[in-house]
């Protein structure tokens, strides 16, 4: 194959368009939404039978915190993020 033909058979080839990202949550979004089912608990802003719920929510994702080294065992949700660590 020559040159030419083989320039022509890398140019034929079509182009794969590139996707811009998506919206993303990061491991600090996932500490804030910690923190501000924190304070809504703390201000009475959960009813009653809203609190199974929302504190299953809230296990689930401090479980999730917890396994990524976010949150240490026994530590509310009010640590900083470790550099490195801010996107899921």
């Amino acid at each position: 194959m020559s040159d030419e033909q083989i320039q022509d058979a890398t140019l034929a080839q079509p182009e794969v368009p590139v996707q811009p990202a998506g919206p993303s949550l990061s491991l600090q979004d996932l500490v804030l939404a910690l923190q501000t089912i924190q304070a809504c608990a703390q201000r009475g802003a959960i009813k009653a039978d809203e609190m199974t719920i929302v504190g299953g929510l809230y296990d689930r994702m401090f479980a999730f915190l917890e396994s990524q080294g976010v949150i240490k065992k026994g530590e509310d949700a009010q640590g900083d993020v470790p550099e490195g660590e801010q996107n899921a």
